[in-house]
C-alpha cells in the first residue's frame, strides 16, 4: 500500500514537472525569439525609411546627374553593411537590384519576409519614392535569428534535461524521507483516538509535513485545552449546585423553623407577625435566586432582538427607578453627563443590567458613614466604543475580590449581604448579558474609595 502511494506520488509529481518545464522552457524560447523578431522589423523599418528619406535627398540634389549610377552607389554603399536594395519603376521593371535571386518583392508600403534561392531568409520592406518614380525595396538578412533561435532552443532543452534528470533522483529520495514523518504523524493520531491526549507528532524538518504535524499537535493542544475547559465547566456548575444547595438551606431551615415556631408554641400575636415577616422575607429571597437564576438562563440559551436604544433615555430611567430608594439611604444618585447615542440591545436586559450594577452601588454605599455617598450613572463615547458606566463611592473592592465578582453566588461580604436580601448572582447575570450584547463589562475599584463599572459596547 505504501508502495502504491509513493510510486503514485514519484510518477505523477515527476511527469507534471517534466510536462510543464518542458511547457516553460519551449514558451520562453518562442517568446524570446517573437521579442528578437519584433526588434529586428523595428530596426529594419527605422533603417529603410532613412534609406529613403536619404536617397531623395541626393535624387533632389544630383544637378541633372544619372539616376541609375545613385542607385548603384546606394546599392555597393549598403549591400557592404549586409543591407540589399532594389529599384524599380512605376511599370515594376527592375532599374537596379543588389538582392539574391529567388526573392518576391512586396507590395508598396508592406512589409514581408522570403527566401533566396540560396535559402538565406530576408525581411523585405518596400516603399515609393521621388513622387512615386521609384518602388525602394529594402532587404535585411536575418537568418542569424533563426542561428539565434536554435542556439537558445539547444541551451534551454539542455538545461531541461539536466533539471529533469537531476529533479528525478532528487524526487525519489525525497518521497522515501517525507514517508517517515507521514507514519510517525499516523502513530500519533492513533494514539490520540485511542485517548492519549498527550501524543504528539514530530515537528522537525521545515516541510509540508512538518508544518501538518505543527497543527496536528495544536489541534491536540486545543482539544487538552478544551477538555480542561469542560472539566472546569463542570466543577463550576457542580459548585454553583453545591452554592445553591447551600444558598436555598439557611431561607428554607428558617421557614421551616418558624413555621413550627407559629404552629406549636404559645406565642403572642406580635411574635406571630415577626415570624410571619421572617418567613415571608426568606420566601421572597428563594423566588429572587428562582427568577435570577431563570434569567440568567433565558440570557444564555436564547438570542437576543436588538433594537435602536437611547443611552441616556436608559440611564434617565434608571435612575428615575432607583431615586426614592437612593433619597431613603441619603444617597446622591444623579447623572453626570449630557451625551447621548444610540446603542444596540434588548430594552428588558440592558435595563436590568443597570438596574443590577445600580442597586449594588446603593448597597456599598449603604456602607459607608464617614463620608458622601454618591452613585453617578452616565454615558461616554470613547473612540467607535459606546459605554455606559455606574460609578459609587461605597466601599470599594480589592484585586482578589474584583478577580471573582461575575462567578455565582460569590459575595464580597456574604453575611452582610445576605442580611441585605442580596442573591449572589446579580453580577454574574450582567455579565451574560453583556456576553449576549458582545459588549465587555470591566471593574475599576479601591478599597474604601468606590468602584466604577464600564459596559462597553463595540457596535452602535
Amino acid at each position: 500500500m505504501r508502495k502504491k502511494f509513493f510510486e503514485r506520488t514519484y510518477l505523477t509529481t515527476l511527469i507534471l514537472f517534466l510536462v510543464f518545464l518542458n511547457g516553460a522552457v519551449l514558451t520562453l524560447t518562442l517568446y524570446s525569439h517573437g521579442r528578437r523578431m519584433d526588434a529586428t522589423e523595428q530596426i529594419c523599418l527605422t533603417e529603410q525609411y532613412a534609406i529613403c528619406q536619404a536617397f531623395e535627398t541626393d535624387y533632389d540634389g544630383r544637378g541633372g546627374g544619372s539616376d541609375y549610377i545613385l542607385q548603384v552607389a546606394y546599392g555597393d554603399f549598403y549591400r557592404e553593411k549586409g543591407i540589399g536594395l532594389c529599384f524599380t519603376d512605376a511599370n515594376g521593371k527592375v532599374v537596379y537590384s543588389s538582392l539574391e535571386a529567388g526573392l518576391t518583392f512586396p507590395g508598396v508600403g508592406s512589409m514581408q519576409e522570403g527566401k533566396s534561392e540560396a535559402g538565406v531568409r530576408y525581411l523585405l520592406i518596400s516603399e515609393s519614392v521621388c513622387d512615386g518614380k521609384y518602388v525602394l525595396t529594402y532587404a535585411k538578412d536575418i537568418s542569424d535569428l533563426d542561428d539565434e533561435f536554435r542556439s537558445l532552443f539547444v541551451l534551454f532543452l539542455g538545461v531541461s534535461v539536466a533539471a529533469s534528470t537531476l529533479l528525478a533522483v532528487v524526487l525519489y529520495f525525497l518521497l522515501r524521507r517525507l514517508n517517515t514523518p507521514l507514519e510517525k504523524l499516523r502513530t500519533a493520531t492513533e494514539s490520540l483516538a485511542n485517548g492519549d491526549f498527550t501524543a504528539r507528532a514530530d515537528e522537525s524538518g521545515d516541510d509540508e509535513f512538518s508544518a501538518l504535524a505543527k497543527d496536528f499537535n495544536h489541534m491536540a493542544d486545543q482539544l487538552d485545552v478544551h477538555m480542561q475547559e469542560l472539566q472546569r465547566t463542570a466543577n463550576e456548575k457542580q459548585r454553583m449546585l453545591d452554592d445553591l444547595a447551600h444558598e436555598m438551606r439557611t431561607p428554607l431551615t428558617s421557614i421551616h423553623g418558624y413555621a413550627e415556631y407559629i404552629g406549636g408554641a404559645n406565642i403572642s400575636e406580635e411574635e406571630k407577625i415577626d415570624a410571619a415577616q421572617y418567613i415571608m422575607s426568606e420566601s421572597m429571597r428563594l423566588k429572587s435566586i428562582s427568577e435570577t437564576l431563570l434569567d440568567t438562563a433565558f440570557v444564555r440559551e436564547n438570542k437576543i432582538m436588538p433594537v435602536t436604544l437611547s443611552a441616556r433615555e436608559m440611564i434617565l430611567r434608571t435612575k428615575e427607578h432607583f431615586s426614592e430608594r437612593a433619597a431613603a439611604s441619603s444617597i446622591e444618585l444623579k447623572v453626570c453627563t449630557d451625551q447621548d447615542f444610540d446603542i444596540l440591545g434588548d430594552e428588558v436586559l440592558v435595563e436590568l443590567l443597570l438596574s443590577n450594577l445600580t442597586e449594588n452601588a446603593l448597597k456599598a454605599c449603604r456602607k459607608v458613614l464617614d463620608r458622601p455617598r454618591t452613585v453617578e450613572l452616565g454615558a461616554v463615547i470613547h473612540g467607535e466604543d459606546r459605554v455606559l458606566f455606574v460609578r459609587d463611592s461605597g466601599i470599594g473592592m480589592t484585586e482578589d475580590q474584583l478577580a471573582h465578582i461575575t462567578e455565582p453566588f460569590y459575595r464580597t461580604d456574604r453575611s452582610r449581604s445576605r442580611g441585605e436580601g442580596g442573591t449572589g448572582l446579580g453580577l454574574s447575570l450582567c455579565a451574560r448579558i453583556a456576553e449576549a450584547h458582545r459588549a465587555t463589562l470591566k471593574f475599576q475599584s479601591v478599597p474604601e474609595k468606590g468602584t466604577t463599572v464600564f459596559v462597553t459596547f463595540t457596535t452602535p
